[in-house]
């Protein structure tokens, strides 16, 4: 028993020791021999063409795959000390494709001022099986920067004697995206308005010079409204844009009667007090239930013009359009704005809801996102 035991371990022993032999990875690899790239790139934020970075020779010796990486540093400084790196496309071909905007990005963390031009240098470093070899070779691109900010804002304010606060504080802006920012506001008075972001403790002022976005202290004048106005900054393409908000309503999806119609009332919020909340119900006439419903229905959207367009303000795609029991986070009633069509982007209504009074309010700007809610919620 003891001999049998012995084979078998032994048998065992060798077979691990032929699958590691077959499985060892040749980590045989070599440096690209030619990179190529633009001589020069003037740079514009706004273009959707894109700048090839691209290198040939080297890689994999044994007709596999390598990875590769591209090093970014000031012309004439040490490698090893890059202001940026990134992963080639796919993390293995031997390209980098990058945007505009990418590249302006690097281009400011050289230090190139916007307006100026100056010259950057890249290397590729290429691993295998953990290891890694950064070539010789170094390819330098002249970048112009055209005018732009440098210190984009961790957080954004709305001031001016325009400023619904009549310019006393500032309201700060929703982030919609990387560089967006988006307020829901009324102006009044002169119209005036003042935009003002927070860089760690520093603290800088933005305005419009010849439609576009620059750093600096200045401001712009939108026509005063009862009606609040929506104002996106997009430190992207250097622009603000103003769209007057009106006729903002909750409906119901299948018959488009109004459940409540909503109020601005400062401070980004829109608010319809007292709203009578009563479930389509085919067996009460009283809910207005259309011929064809066989059911009781409770799903609801809302609608508000934006300069005078009608646009649907509804559940965000991949949120549950099943009935809320309690406990959803604040995103599932978070608002994206879409084209109108009756059976997209509706909410149900939790079933507690129905036949009571309940205030409806749209936040613009609640932890940094749209959300509504209802409130106040008392029997009829």
């Amino acid at each position: 028993m003891k001999k049998l035991f012995l084979l078998i371990m032994t048998a065992f022993a060798l077979t691990i020791s032929g699958c590691a032999k077959k499985y060892t990875l040749s980590t045989d690899f070599g440096e690209p021999t030619t990179l190529s790239s633009p001589e020069r790139v003037i740079l514009d934020v706004a273009s959707n063409n894109n700048i090839v970075l691209s290198w040939s020779g080297g890689g994999a010796l044994d007709g596999s795959y390598a990875l590769y990486e591209v090093l970014f540093h000031r012309k004439g400084e040490n490698t090893t000390e890059p202001i940026e790196w990134i992963k080639s496309d796919q993390g293995a071909e031997q390209k980098l494709t990058l945007t505009h905007a990418t590249l302006n990005a690097i281009a400011r963390k050289a230090g190139i001022k916007p307006g100026e031009k100056g010259e950057l240098s890249w290397t590729v470093v290429t691993s295998k099986g953990g290891e890694r070899l950064t070539t010789d070779l170094k390819k330098d691109i002249e970048v112009t920067r055209g005018e732009g900010i440098d210190n984009m804002p961790n957080s954004l304010y709305l001031f001016g004697a325009g400023n619904e606060s009549n310019g006393a504080e500032g309201s700060l802006f929703r982030k919609a995206a990387d560089g967006i920012y988006v307020i829901y506001s009324q102006v009044i008075g002169s119209g005036e308005l003042e935009f003002k972001g927070k860089v760690g403790e520093e603290e800088y002022s933005y305005f419009l010079d010849n439609d576009k976005l620059k750093e600096g202290v200045g401001t712009m004048t939108v026509a005063p409204n009862t009606n609040p106005y929506r104002i996106t900054v997009d430190f992207n393409t250097l622009s603000i844009k103003t769209e007057l908000i009106t006729n903002v309503r909750a409906i119901w999806g299948a018959t488009y009667d109004v459940i409540g119609q909503l109020a601005y009332i400062g401070a980004g919020k829109f608010v319809a007090n007292n709203s009578v909340i009563r479930f389509i119900d085919p067996s009460k006439p009283e809910t207005n239930p259309p011929g064809w419903l066989g059911w009781i229905e409770e799903r609801y959207y809302f609608i508000a013009e934006v300069d005078n367009v009608e646009k649907c303000w509804g559940r965000m795609d991949g949120v549950s359009s099943e009935r809320p029991v309690g406990g959803e986070p604040l995103s599932f009633y978070e608002l994206g704005e879409f084209t109108w069509s009756q059976w997209d982007h509706l909410w149900k209504m939790k079933g507690s809801l129905d036949s009571k009074r309940a205030t409806i309010t749209i936040h613009t700007n609640k932890d940094n996102l749209m959300v509504h809610e209802f409130s106040n919620i008392t029997n009829l």
